[in-house]
């Protein structure tokens, strides 16, 4: 079989860079293993004893919550210690996470991490047949080999190394998109609303929606927000959920300037924020929103699908995996972890080049893009969201390029048969 220059290069480069995480994991400290997990766990301890609004701690307004550690003398911190947690950072998701695993929280910790990472092995193998499926690779072995690279993608073996939560978000999302390629727009609704309800940056999954003019799934979507809320307020009460949102939302939504953090915000935070800085850090934080803003909204200008031409339902799959590209770009924190939710994106892009889909552009974005997430240096892995936004951007262009080429191929088409 005769594969395109194209897909062999970004297949060379994707496995030298998968065979070097492999090694590179081996240099992680050990101190690091499950805490992430550890700090559901925690919370999942106090929502299953009555006490949701102790998984939050109302911290000064000039700090961050995801820089800190919990107050030593915190019922959250005494709840950790009781189940040999040293490691206490505080909880800073909705409480969603913690309400859905607290039957994990009637084992001991390192039993429900055990477990967890099993159920996450489980869904990364779903995710391998799920995207050979809707993206039609077919040599045999096509569903192995695409869930070996899915699980030993860098980012996501850091995923298993902090016991995140990024792959349970990458299959919801993944399958919330095949779902709605197949017209099970309200099911696909309802997992759409569960990521967003567990960690708030899959709501750009919206923006495709708005572009493809979808209202009633916009509609459903809305609705089982509403739905989730009232059963988030009925099982943690509001006070729980007034400490996020008045509280730790508030105080996380500016981002932090750390040289682990690879959003694109960090880069205006780093450069015009430093030691010297050009702008406040209010000013700062608009301006990071505004660019945001614009990226999406240009993204989802590009987005725009026009029904009854052949493939929709490929095309519309293809477009929403670029925008979990662009959720770990603009998200105001992109720890390593979180950029697994792209692995299927790299998958989509893979395939893309095999079909000779993808330009000489395309094909170098893609290769520094796996390569940038080789490196934990500042300079190297701050590429990492500047080439994730162009390369989401040059695909959405061709995409579209495809579509009027689509549109202007079918009228033909259908004339020529028309005369025969």
């Amino acid at each position: 079989m005769h594969l395109p220059l194209k897909f062999r290069i970004v297949a060379a480069v994707a496995l030298f860079t998968t065979v070097l995480g492999v090694y590179s994991a081996k240099s992680w400290p050990a101190s690091e293993t499950g805490t992430n997990f550890e700090m559901y766990y925690t919370a999942a301890c106090l929502v299953r004893s009555g006490a949701s609004a102790q998984i939050y701690e109302v911290i000064p307004p000039d700090q961050n919550p995801q820089q800190i550690f919990a107050n030593p003398r915190s019922l959250f911190a005494q709840t950790a210690r009781a189940h040999g947690i040293s490691r206490i950072s505080l909880y800073v998701y909705p409480p969603t996470l913690a309400d859905l695993i607290v039957p994990l929280a009637l084992l001991p910790p390192s039993s429900a991490l055990l477990l967890w990472n099993g159920f996450q092995v489980l869904m990364v193998i779903a995710l391998g047949l799920m995207l050979t499926r809707m993206l039609g690779i077919d040599f045999r072995g096509a569903a192995v080999a695409t869930a070996a690279f899915l699980l030993l993608f860098r980012p996501t073996l850091n995923t298993f190394h902090w016991g995140q939560v990024t792959i349970l978000l990458a299959f919801l999302l993944v399958l919330g998109l095949w779902l709605y390629s197949r017209a099970h727009r309200t099911a696909a609704a309802v997992l759409f609303a569960l990521a967003i309800a567990i960690k708030l940056e899959p709501v750009v999954i919206v923006v495709p929606l708005i572009a493809w003019r979808d209202w009633k799934t916009l509609r459903s979507l809305a609705l089982c927000g509403v739905l989730l809320f009232l059963g988030l307020w009925s099982i943690n009460g509001g006070s729980a959920l007034s400490l996020y949102f008045l509280h730790q939302l508030p105080a996380m939504s500016s981002g932090i300037s750390a040289d682990v953090n690879r959003s694109l915000g960090n880069l205006f935070y780093t450069w015009l924020g430093g030691a010297h800085p050009v702008l406040s850090p209010r000013g700062l934080s608009w301006l990071v929103r505004a660019l945001s803003a614009l990226i999406l909204c240009y993204a989802g200008w590009l987005s725009r699908i026009t029904p009854g031409l052949p493939s929709v339902s490929r095309r519309q799959f293809e477009i929403g995996m670029v925008f979990l590209l662009f959720a770990c770009c603009l998200s105001p924190y992109s720890w390593f972890y979180n950029w697994a939710l792209t692995a299927p994106v790299v998958i989509m892009l893979f395939r893309r080049a095999w079909d000779g889909r993808a330009d000489t552009i395309e094909t170098a974005l893609l290769a520094a893009f796996l390569l940038s997430l080789t490196t934990s240096k500042f300079q190297m892995a701050m590429i990492t969201p500047v080439v994730g936004v162009v390369l989401g951007i040059v695909v959405l262009r061709r995409m579209r390029l495809e579509q009027n080429l689509a549109e202007n191929t079918a009228p033909a088409a259908l004339a020529g048969a028309t005369a025969s």
